[in-house]
């Protein structure tokens, strides 16, 4: 599933003021971390998370499936440092990396085991000896995971592009959560639409350590949220796990 229409929709909603403010310090530890500052952002949407690391210090190669939003990345998020590119989580080029990176639950997207083995097969073979994987999913064992659930969402766009409205609405079945999006911009007498899903996977935390031991990874560190606290499957809203090549 790419999530081609809507990029600035996506962005405005995803990337609001704070998010690095909580979610920086953790990526800039895991970039110490590693044996060296080349990082691959995988699933990297708009750019965020890799122009953040690049002003770190890193040299970052962006991928993600989308051209839709590596389009919006190259125009709104340009660096020196980043490079963009359409890519499939599953087959990660270039390298070798000293950390690669998954966030935004994107690896959710990835539906079966084989597709999950490709994933760590394909970043072990393009990390460097002792290089890092984080990767950050949403806790399919949190409290109200288990509910359907729908949010609405409602945020001003940028250069006064008018009002955008989500409507997110989440459905739970048989270890997977079902996912729609309906983005609404109102702005003048009719309102612009744009509609999407996925099927999103949840995966545990055994089915991830044996991927990764499969792949030659190794679990290092295990959070339940970006600001570094213990992972406890009942209660945390976010699973994070850092695994190292060897």
């Amino acid at each position: 599933m790419a999530f081609d229409q809507g990029a600035l929709w996506y962005d405005a909603l995803a990337n609001r003021p704070g998010r690095l403010e909580r979610e920086g310090p953790l990526l800039t530890r895991c970039l110490a971390a590693a044996p060296t500052p080349r990082v691959v952002d995988i699933a990297c949407g708009t750019g965020l998370h890799a122009h953040y690391l690049a002003s770190q210090g890193a040299q970052v190669t962006a991928f993600d499936l989308s051209p839709g939003m590596v389009a919006f990345a190259r125009a709104r998020r340009p660096h020196p440092v980043v490079q963009y590119e359409t890519g499939d989580m599953r087959s990660v080029t270039g390298g070798p990396y000293g950390l690669a990176i998954c966030l935004g639950n994107s690896l959710a997207l990835i539906n079966d085991e084989a597709g999950l083995q490709a994933v760590f097969h394909s970043v072990a073979e393009a990390l460097e000896p002792d290089g890092r994987f984080l990767l950050q999913l949403v806790n399919g064992n949190a409290p109200g995971a288990a509910e359907p659930k729908q949010r609405v969402e409602q945020v001003s766009l940028p250069d006064e592009a008018g009002d955008l409205v989500v409507i997110k609405t989440l459905v739970p079945h048989e270890g997977r959560t079902l996912l729609s999006i309906a983005y609404f911009v109102l702005d003048g007498d009719e309102p612009s639409t744009v509609a999407e899903s996925a099927v999103l996977r949840h995966w545990t935390l055994d089915e991830l350590d044996a991927a990764a031991t499969g792949a030659g990874l190794t679990r290092t560190e295990i959070w339940g949220g970006f600001d570094a606290s213990p992972f406890d499957t009942s209660v945390s809203g976010d699973l994070l796990v850092l695994y190292s090549r060897g």
